[in-house]
This record gives C-alpha cells, sequence and structure tokens, in this order.
C-alpha cells in the first residue's frame, strides 16, 4: 500500500519501507484514464495513483493542481 499526498507544489509519497517526494516541475506528464492517475516521473518511471480512494471533488482539486503546475497533461472532463 503506498500513500500520496498532493499540494501545490510537491507530491509526497510513503509506503511500508519507504517515503520520498518530487516536485510538480519535475514531473514528466499526467495520463487520467477511468480508473488512475498516470503520474509519469520520466518517460520509464510511472505512478498509478488508484482513483476510488478519490471524491468527486478531490479529483477536481488534484486536476487543478496539475493545470496550475503547467503539467504536460491528458486529463479526463467528467
Amino acid at each position: 500500500m503506498i500513500s500520496y499526498t498532493f499540494t501545490d507544489e510537491n507530491i509526497y509519497t510513503k509506503g511500508e519501507t519507504f517515503e520520498g517526494d518530487f516536485t510538480w516541475k519535475t514531473v514528466h506528464k499526467v495520463k487520467e484514464n477511468k480508473e488512475w492517475f498516470l503520474i509519469y516521473q520520466s518517460a520509464q518511471v510511472m505512478n498509478m495513483v488508484p482513483k476510488k480512494y478519490f471524491t468527486k471533488y478531490q479529483i477536481s482539486e488534484l486536476r487543478n493542481i496539475i493545470k496550475t503546475n503547467n503539467v504536460k497533461a491528458k486529463l479526463r472532463n467528467d
């Protein structure tokens, strides 16, 4: 289990044996599909964030953070 915390500047990750963070400025791109946010740290490294744990408001907020940080992104409109 990995937990994610999103702020306007950073993405924090925490798992059983690790903690880390990276800034939105270093994100390569973001893709969103029906069930996941796919956050690419590079062309080869991706974090898969399941949307089932988000409220509709939280999904909207995350989309706004992505847009505000000018991250290359393919986001849904629902």
